[in-house]
């Protein structure tokens, strides 16, 4: 008993810890970013059915992807493009980047817009809408925490993406 009262007062000290830290919320534009920004802006159209991904390394814009929810269809249409604006074949680029094991995200984390493409194929509109409610509110320091949570087997419980930007995720997560 007395283990769980010592776990439980570490944990809510941790989380008050945390809390107290300033959060990084410098945001930069939707359509400019830093030029250390490494992360995804998103922009969804004005009738709520296209959304598109734009994923940048060092401030360079590095891959978009365009996700058409159209509602009367049974599956999301996904499309990728690269740098220079010539589309590929997305799946391949998510198979290709796939972790062999659990064990071996290492590899798989370098390719964030891997795991985003292989996390909206996967958990379809839901995964759409919690993207892009953080979108261009994420802090940069955290995109790197939430696309590793990604990778779990129950990314919507994620104590280290919740520890980065509580109010944010939680918030998406509702909304999603």
């Amino acid at each position: 008993m007395q283990f769980l009262k010592t776990f439980l007062v570490l944990l809510f000290a941790t989380l008050i810890s945390v809390a107290a830290f300033p959060q990084n919320t410098e945001v930069v534009g939707a359509d400019t970013v830093g030029a250390d920004f490494t992360g995804v802006r998103t922009k969804k159209s004005a009738d709520g059915q296209k959304y598109t991904f734009l994923f940048y390394e060092a401030g360079r814009l590095d891959t978009t992807f365009v996700v058409v929810d159209d509602p009367a269809a049974p599956k999301l249409t996904l499309s990728a493009f690269n740098s220079s604006g010539a589309q590929f074949d997305g799946a391949s680029f998510g198979a290709a980047h796939a972790p062999a094991s659990a064990d071996d995200l290492s590899a798989a984390l370098v390719c964030g817009p891997c795991i985003v493409w292989r996390f909206i194929t996967i958990y379809g509109r839901r995964a759409l809408l919690f993207i892009t409610c953080l979108g261009n509110s994420i802090p940069t320091n955290c995109w790197m925490t939430l696309t590793s949570c990604m990778l779990q087997r129950d990314p919507w419980v994620c104590f280290q993406g919740i520890l980065c930007s509580a109010g944010l995720i939680k918030r998406c997560l509702n909304s999603s």
